[in-house]
């Protein structure tokens, strides 16, 4: 009888495993794949990472963030960048494989190459069968095994009708040709419906995606990203050989409880994703820290009860992704319209620099921009922020 079993162990797994490892506790984890391995992923973590964990990724940041170049439709060149961090960059399968190192380092047992196919709620503990047909046993499992692992859509429903998709390549690039940059990214509004595009800078590689909502970009995101490559001033003319696409499990109100009974889900599997900016990593790991905390909390007194870890989400993390859903209906309906305001108001961007940092809430942010923008005497912008934004 293990005291908690993980399914998948990317940044939220593994922040489990190694969490509740170190408190002493006997972890069984899960993954399909063997590490390292690629993951398709802009792979830029919020400077908010820095509070979150006790121990150190300098090893893994390939560029500190402190700002980006911002373009609309590739063109109209914005430079809006801070005096200290926003973020890191960092290649996934190394990152990844830095994380599992540290939950296998606190004590955590792990098992690559096999997944978690179903489980099983005995009321006193729960019975986890896997793909190489043995059956383990728990007190607690968490599901962190993906937008599209088997504990979430199986066990609680999750769907990827309102996700987001994206299309991402890894381009070889001679870094000193990013000679100048200072910390910045690159990031396009307009060329993605209802999302946007962006080049993140690595040691060897610049990290090119788009994103955009599923419902408006259904066959025609790889358009959107042949448009980016062709027309951006950093890749026209050069050729991408290999892309990936996957699914952003935004979160959406439509999310409810990611607990029942022994089990809850964490990161990417409960849709625990920014839904303004796509960000994972961050949560992936902040939500796995809850988890792993109320679990902690559960083996210590002896309890069953995980709701406390669904009372936090509904108390302090869904406000605050809802609020981000203002912010993207905001930016993504009407990308042309936010672009100048942006060239007119570049502090809005700096304001939201402090809302990844975790300087101040995302809800904050939304109400200061929202009276920023309806003081402007512009008769046409006020009524279209009135009428769709209050």
């Amino acid at each position: 009888m293990h005291d908690v079993i993980i399914a998948g162990l990317g940044p939220a797994g593994s922040t489990a495993a190694y969490r509740l490892a170190k408190s002493g506790f006997k972890v069984l984890s899960f993954d399909k794949e063997k590490f390292p391995r690629y993951k398709s992923c802009g792979g830029c973590i919020s400077a908010k990472i820095d509070g979150l964990i006790d121990f150190d990724i300098s090893p893994c940041v390939e560029f500190t963030v402190k700002g980006a170049y911002f373009t609309y439709r590739s063109g109209r060149k914005l430079d809006i960048t801070a005096d200290k961090p926003v973020g890191y960059n960092v290649m996934r399968d190394t990152f990844d494989a830095f994380l599992l190192n540290k939950a296998m380092e606190a004590g955590a047992e792990v098992v690559e190459g096999t997944r978690i196919t179903g489980f099983v709620d005995k009321g006193g503990h729960v019975d986890v069968s896997t793909s190489d047909g043995r059956t383990f046993s728990s007190k607690f499992l968490i599901g962190a095994d993906g937008a599209g692992g088997v504990i979430g859509r199986e066990h609680f429903g999750m769907t990827v009708k309102e996700c987001a998709v994206s299309i991402t390549a890894e381009l070889p690039y001679d870094n000193s040709a990013l000679c100048g940059m200072d910390g910045r990214l690159f990031i396009d509004f307009g060329t993605v419906p209802f999302g946007y595009g962006w080049m993140f800078p690595k040691k060897n590689f610049l990290s090119i995606g788009v994103a955009g909502d599923l419902s408006k970009n259904s066959g025609s995101i790889k358009k959107s990203f042949n448009e980016l490559i062709s027309t951006h001033e950093l890749t026209s003319g050069l050729k991408v050989e290999d892309t990936a696409g996957w699914t952003v499990p935004v979160y959406s109100s439509s999310v409810k409880s990611v607990v029942k009974g022994r089990a809850l889900l964490a990161g990417d599997s409960g849709r625990l994703v920014d839904p303004f900016l796509g960000e994972g990593i961050y949560f992936a790991m902040k939500t796995a820290t809850v988890a792993a905390d109320t679990i902690t909390q559960a083996l210590h007194s002896d309890s069953a009860n995980l709701m406390p870890y669904q009372a936090w989400l509904e108390n302090d993390l869904f406000p605050e992704f809802s609020a981000a859903e203002k912010v993207s209906n905001l930016v993504y309906n009407h990308p042309r319209l936010w672009y100048k305001i942006l060239e007119n108001e570049p502090a809005m961007m700096l304001k939201y620099f402090s809302v990844i940092r975790g300087e101040e809430s995302v809800q904050s942010f939304y109400n200061w921009v929202y009276k920023r923008i309806r003081s402007r005497p512009w008769r046409l912008l006020r009524r279209w922020v009135e009428s769709k934004f209050v």
